[in-house]
């Protein structure tokens, strides 16, 4: 059962809400509240799954119990509800670490479908938090794995990945594998214009034991002697793909390649946080548009629940203009996390790649962006400096100067 605490200062919400959630069987409503402070302490005393939180309430407001809660209580995630549909309430309940935002009136599925979502997430990072190893037992042998990751859809998180994988190439003249793991809607193959008819669904239709003579006949060829594991042609097969499976290929890739990228989905999925799990380096790829700022502090968070160390942890702003409204320090304000790639908004070079199907590592080479993109490769090695910041900054001029600065 999904254990649900429900905080109203109206009775009568209180009550339909109770009564509207009592028709479903996994759903039980253990406790209510009539404010934020209240709510606190229920929370405390029930530890439900789910709390419901109201924002307008006298005394305490829902966003300041929501704000406690997520000091006190994080294993308790809260779905705020408001009439209010702005964005600056929708900000102010994402930063106060609500996991979801119900602007009423909503529906029973809208509401039934939310707790669900929020349950089950939660459920999935309890079962994949890393699990710490005894003191003598050796490091996972094998090539470095490198997560691709997004809060938010269109920040350009596989033309990170591609581009890296190409960079890590060129770099290293190491062995280098590429993996969509976007199992819905993966653009890994068209980004590469390869035209390869087995998919990383081939793996797990085989009824025997899964080796690597089995991946390496279904890896494509890539440019610049890149592997790619391709995601599924339609998504319906997707859901074939599961974190089980993932682990496996994940496994015989990093015995058989130095360095493993994968382009992860925009959303958690069972599979995505297998390979955060395991990940050397996790890239959290955002963008210089609010929702983008506001999904890439929830996706920090949600790390940092997973207790995974910041020191795995790259955060990289695509699109970067000298003349955008937010800098640098007011993204690592509200982020609370410092940004060590920045990538220059180049609308021409980059769509021109992008629309070509020509990456650009392979096709401008030697452009500031690529020059930037070698870069992050080199900061990837084992004896690299996790604290150094890679970034292109604009010159008075047309073009822009590569540097790292620490």
């Amino acid at each position: 059962m999904i254990r649900v605490v429900v905080v109203d200062d109206i009775p009568s919400t209180r009550e339909n809400l109770k009564k509207l959630l009592s028709f479903e069987d996994d759903i039980d409503v253990v406790g209510t509240a009539g404010d934020g402070r209240e709510g606190v302490e229920v929370t405390r005393r029930l530890q439900p799954h789910v709390v419901l939180m109201d924002v307008n309430m006298p005394g305490m407001d829902g966003i300041a119990a929501t704000e406690q809660l997520a000091v006190e209580l994080p294993q308790c995630p809260v779905v705020i509800m408001s009439v209010q549909g702005e964005r600056d309430y929708l900000r102010r309940a994402m930063q106060s670490g609500a996991r979801e935002f119900l602007i009423k009136p909503f529906t029973g599925d809208e509401l039934v479908s939310s707790i669900r979502r929020v349950y089950e997430l939660e459920a999935k990072k309890g079962a994949y938090l890393p699990k710490v190893a005894p003191s003598d037992e050796p490091e996972r042998p094998g090539g470095r794995l490198v997560a691709v990751v997004s809060g938010k859809g269109g920040c350009g998180k596989s033309f990170v990945a591609v581009n890296l994988a190409l960079a890590l190439r060129m770099e290293t003249s190491a062995k280098v594998c590429l993996v969509d793991l976007d199992l819905q809607f993966g653009d890994v193959g068209v980004m590469l214009n390869l035209d390869h008819a087995k998919t990383i669904t081939e793996l797990v239709d085989g009824d025997g034991q899964l080796d690597w003579e089995f991946v390496d006949d279904v890896l494509a060829d890539g440019p610049l002697g890149l592997r790619v594991l391709l995601g599924p042609f339609s998504p319906e097969y997707g859901d074939l793909v599961k974190a089980e499976h993932v682990r496996s290929i994940v496994d015989i890739l990093r015995r058989e390649f130095d360095y493993v990228v994968v382009d992860t989905a925009s959303q958690l999925s069972e599979a995505a946080l297998e390979v955060i799990d395991a990940a050397d380096r996790i890239l959290v790829v955002g963008a210089l548009t609010i929702p983008a700022i506001k999904d890439t502090r929830l996706m920090l968070k949600t790390l940092e629940s997973l207790r995974v160390e910041r020191d795995r942890i790259v955060v990289l702003v695509n699109g970067h203009d000298a003349h955008a409204v937010y800098d640098s320090p007011s993204i690592e304000r509200n982020l609370k996390f410092p940004v060590r790639v920045q990538i220059p908004s180049e609308p021409r070079l980059v769509g021109g790649s992008i629309h070509r199907a020509v990456p650009l590592l392979v096709g401008n080479p030697d452009a500031d962006i690529s020059q930037l993109f070698k870069g992050l490769a080199r900061s990837l090695l084992p004896s690299a400096d996790p604290a150094v910041e890679i970034k292109v900054e604009s010159k008075p001029t047309p073009g822009h100067r590569f540097s790292l600065r620490r």
